[in-house]
């Protein structure tokens, strides 16, 4: 579950999924990566029913410019 502030300003509860545990593992990406508190940025595919905060991600970057996501570990831009 990610606090995601909104255009107003508000805070929304968004949730994504990630593929299996294993592949984000060969991907590059250990559980120890973020901690709670840690502001990362997120690019994915949203839910078809927009109503839902839910989506599929795409790309992880961290704030140090570490990027995880489906395709593998990945050179920040």
């Amino acid at each position: 579950m990610l606090d995601v502030k909104n255009d107003s300003g508000q805070v929304d509860h968004w949730a994504f999924e990630a593929g299996t545990p294993s592949g984000m593992i060969r991907n590059g990406y250990k559980p120890s990566v973020i901690k709670a508190g840690t502001e990362v940025t997120i690019k994915g595919f949203r839910a078809r029913d927009a109503a839902q905060k839910r989506g599929m991600l795409r790309e992880l970057t961290t704030s140090d410019g570490q990027v995880f996501g489906l395709f593998g570990p990945q050179e920040s831009k």
